[in-house]
């Protein structure tokens, strides 16, 4: 993020979007693989677990800031094709 004084605002490279989107998909990917959670995503686990709730801290957090990752809430993300 940089702020540029003479219009008072912050701005945020594309690159610096796209590379925060993957470190976190990846993150995603890791949490569920750790946890024996399925990457397909497309279900929302009846009962959450720890790793559940740290992919909705994640996804929450990204969205607070304006950035969507794909889905609102844990699970849904598929995570097959994220290296």
């Amino acid at each position: 993020m940089l702020y540029h004084a003479p219009s008072k605002q912050f701005t945020v490279p594309l690159d610096s979007l796209q590379s925060s989107a993957a470190c976190l998909r990846f993150a995603i990917k890791m949490i569920r693989q750790t946890a024996g959670l399925p990457l397909e995503g497309g279900e929302r686990p009846a009962q959450m677990s720890d790793a559940c709730h740290a992919e909705q801290a994640i996804l929450d957090a990204f969205r607070m800031l304006g950035i969507d990752l794909g889905a609102t809430r844990a699970g849904l993300l598929d995570l097959r094709n994220t290296d």
